[in-house]
């Protein structure tokens, strides 16, 4: 029985590492939430208004969207039929045409009174309560279909409109209650539609008898009918945190009110400054004596048990263990930690075995790649030598053992690169001159090349990287030959600039060559591939690797001018001679 109870004994120590943590946290929480109280209370009060204007801004663009389509309409129709004759003796006044039309513009009511009030057309068995008013360009009704009540957003316009009217086009659109009921379910807000009924606005869909009218203070309705938003934290009979916003027809008057708002509920709670400090406080007053009782727990044994297990993780020994001595919350962290280091070697051990696996598959398309890169020339031996015992001809064999010797010469480059590739030379870094081995290769490539025009961009101040001097030299042998080849026998120039960007020297070498395609920029480093006839694909290759043994990287600079221009990017050394 003791034991069960020994956590709610509370010792001296217990006793004062409560009275310093009520101290320290109770008094700065009491502050703190007067003033997150009031932040959270103005931020929410805010945050509210906004989401309901935006979700009023919805409603309202809806009624403009199909006002749009009305007035789409009636061009469309006064293409059609242009004048008051016409349409008295066409008896099918709005044909299947314009119907379907009305349909894609999500109009479903079509109406055409003539002068004195008379209906002559509609689309649908409707019967409107407040007939059309003269000098309209949109009105909110309320109507009847099928003994279903409704309401009508329409569009006035007399027909024809360049003269004198004969008739009045009436256009819109019908919607009833499960119209609002989806506006809601956009919107996650209560929307509502007041029409114009006795000098004041009416609730559409209301089941209360008599309908409700829309309760405003004077100011308030005085905004409205000057068509101004109004917004109010205490909407409908204080229910509601709402925006009213007008619906204004052409000639500026107010012909609908639309509600838009998030009832209240139990959110006023939040809102009540008081109840949120109080909250906060008992909050942070229970935090502390329960953060108190822990820390009075002893929990450095366990702790101490972690943080040595995670050294041994951190050093790469996944065979490190947790005791359990508990099944709380710092035993469920201990069984945690030891299946994560389980999880930890296993993953170890796996990608050990696909690195093999990859290691394995790499040697075996490498061996694929030689095999068919030495057929080829294979072949043309075997046929040559065949051809040179069967003829007689000095001439013939003679173009024979050249064919046979230029194969043997292209098996040759093909074997040194790929020792090259093959055989990582571990650099031999020192403290040098980036320009140095890039000079070298310049006077070995361009040696009796006239005509190549050299230019050099560079810094005044002297850079230095540590780097392997004959490795860089290599590489831009390679790029320099490479750059020659492209520019072919006639007149050329290269262009060498040097920048130092973010601690890194970097090396530009450009030619006026014709520069590369588009596709072949993603597969310029793949090796074997190239667009040269007698190429092995393994020159650039082979040119990044060394670049990236020095700790640089190579890339093609693009977007620099005409030709093709690589940089090397090499860490400036700190170090000065």
């Amino acid at each position: 029985m003791c034991s069960g109870f020994s956590f709610f004994v509370i010792n001296r120590v217990q006793r004062k590492v409560l009275k310093v943590i009520l101290v320290i946290m109770v008094v700065p929480m009491l502050i703190a939430s007067l003033v997150s109280a009031a932040w959270i209370a103005n931020r929410m009060s805010v945050s509210i208004e906004h989401w309901i204007r935006e979700a009023a801004q919805v409603n309202q663009n809806w009624l403009e969207s199909l006002q749009a389509s009305a007035v789409t309409f009636v061009d469309l129709y006064e293409e059609i039929v242009d004048n008051c004759t016409e349409m008295k003796l066409n008896r099918t006044l709005i044909s299947d045409k314009m119907t379907n039309i009305a349909g894609k513009l999500g109009l479903n009511l079509i109406q055409i009174y003539d002068m004195q009030g008379r209906l002559r057309y509609s689309s649908q068995p409707v019967t409107m309560e407040l007939p059309p008013a003269a000098g309209k360009s949109m009105a909110v009704v309320r109507a009847r279909h099928d003994e279903t009540e409704l309401l009508a957003a329409v569009r006035l316009e007399p027909f024809p409109r360049q003269e004198t009217a004969c008739f009045q086009l009436v256009v819109g659109t019908l919607f009833d209650k499960s119209a609002l009921l989806r506006l809601n379910r956009m919107s996650g807000l209560r929307t509502r539609i007041f029409y114009p009924e006795m000098g004041t606005f009416t609730k559409a869909f209301s089941t209360d008898r008599p309908a409700l009218k829309l309760r405003l203070p004077a100011e308030a309705f005085a905004d409205l009918m000057n068509r101004q938003e109004y917004y109010s934290e205490h909407a409908e009979d204080g229910r509601f945190w709402g925006l009213y916003t007008p619906v204004v027809d052409g000639n500026g008057k107010v012909e609908a009110v639309i509600f838009t708002g998030l009832e209240h509920r139990g959110e006023n709670l939040l809102l009540d400054r008081v109840t949120l400090t109080l909250t906060i406080t008992l909050m942070g007053t229970l935090l502390a004596l329960i953060t108190g009782l822990l820390l009075s727990r002893v929990l450095v044994r366990p702790v101490a048990y972690l943080r040595d297990a995670v050294m041994q993780v951190a050093a790469q020994d996944f065979r490190a263990t947790v005791p359990i001595h508990s099944d709380d919350e710092i035993g469920d962290l201990a069984r945690t930690f030891n299946a994560m280091a389980l999880s930890l070697k296993e993953a170890r051990d796996e990608q050990l075995r696909t690195f093999q696996h990859d290691k394995i598959t790499a040697l075996g398309e490498l061996s694929m790649a030689l095999a068919h890169e030495i057929r080829n020339p294979i072949g043309v031996i075997r046929t040559a030598s065949g051809l040179l015992e069967t003829t007689t001809d000095p001439e013939r064999q003679r173009l024979l053992r050249s064919m046979i010797r230029d194969e043997t010469q292209t098996m040759d480059r093909l074997l040194q690169d790929f020792q090259q590739l093959a055989r990582y030379r571990q650099p031999e870094f020192a403290l040098i001159d980036p320009l140095q081995p890039l000079e070298k290769a310049l006077r070995v490539v361009l040696a009796g090349r006239d005509n190549i025009t050299l230019t050099r961009v560079v810094p005044a101040e002297q850079l230095w990287v540590r780097a392997d001097a004959d490795l860089l030299h290599q590489v831009w042998v390679n790029l320099l030959n490479n750059a020659l080849e492209a520019m072919g026998e006639q007149a050329g120039e290269i262009k060498v600039e040097v920048r130092l960007e973010g601690g890194k020297v970097e090396i530009y070498l450009q030619d006026s060559g014709p520069g590369l395609a588009l596709e072949q920029i993603p597969r310029l480093f793949e090796p074997f591939y190239t667009t040269k006839p007698q190429g092995s694909g393994l020159g650039l290759t082979i040119a990044s690797e060394l670049v990236q043994a020095n700790g640089g990287w190579l890339s093609l600079a693009p977007d620099i001018g005409p030709g093709t221009c690589f940089v090397m990017r090499l860490p400036k050394a700190d170090e000065v001679l």
